[in-house]
């Protein structure tokens, strides 16, 4: 909703409002349809104060990216400082890290966000906000790789194409989860259910064998995930006027 006031705000406060409001409006109106005079007009900011902060939509889109993976190096930060723990205790870590991160916050709400995210009019942010995670964690997952190589517990060629297609392969199961959150209460539920179950499994055999582990080693780190994901509700769609 579109501002009647122009209100003064601290720099930091202007920008993060802008990004709130950039956010907002990538994820109903999708990246490419959304303009810069959208953004001014929900924040009421004129031009003069929005090129203040950011130098075009790309760079907003950036500043919007930043903010979403931040909560996720925060997290990978804290399994890349510790130093006392075996490699395969690391890796359980970081390849959780999502499951946890989805548990613990508002899990319906993460089902709805991740569907709005994947819609096609967020192609680009989805895939520029994948892109992003998967540079801020390879040098995590490396040290994570190599420290299993140096212990013996992993067997890999080349650590660094180990950890690219691990990361790679770690958004596997990102369409039979959106397939899952479609068929959510229709007669297709069970099967997309099953499909999402056989997903998930695929997904950390394929991590196990990558890495030379045995069968089992890996999973996702929450076991009711697919039960949990089926039984939220769907949000209502608006009504047509």
């Amino acid at each position: 909703m579109k501002s009647t006031k122009r209100k003064n705000m601290p720099p930091e406060e202007r920008r993060a409002q802008l990004l709130g409001c950039a956010q907002m409006l990538f994820f109903s109106k999708g990246f490419e349809d959304t303009t810069i005079q959208d953004v001014l007009d929900m924040a009421s900011v004129s031009k003069g104060g929005f090129y203040h902060h950011f130098k075009s939509k790309d760079e907003l889109l950036f500043g919007v990216l930043d903010g979403m993976a931040e909560g996720v190096f925060s997290q990978m930060a804290v399994v890349a400082s510790d130093k006392t723990s075996s490699a395969l205790n690391l890796l359980h870590s970081f390849i959780h890290l999502r499951a946890n991160y989805l548990r613990e916050h508002d899990y319906p709400g993460q089902v709805e966000f991740f569907r709005v995210m994947n819609q096609d009019k967020n192609m680009v942010l989805l895939e520029q906000f994948k892109r992003r995670v998967r540079t801020g964690a390879m040098p995590i997952l490396t040290g994570i790789i190599q420290k299993g190589c140096d212990e013996g517990t992993f067997t890999v060629a080349d650590v660094d194409t180990a950890a690219e297609l691990i990361l790679f392969q770690s958004t596997f199961i990102d369409l039979a989860l959106l397939r899952a959150i479609d068929a959510r209460g229709s007669d297709t539920a069970d099967h997309a259910a099953e499909k999402l179950q056989a997903a998930i499994d695929m997904q950390f055999l394929t991590l196990d064998r990558i890495l030379g582990l045995p069968d089992g080693t890996t999973d996702f780190g929450w076991p009711e995930a697919v039960e949990v994901t089926m039984a939220t509700v769907p949000a209502t769609p608006p009504s047509a006027n």
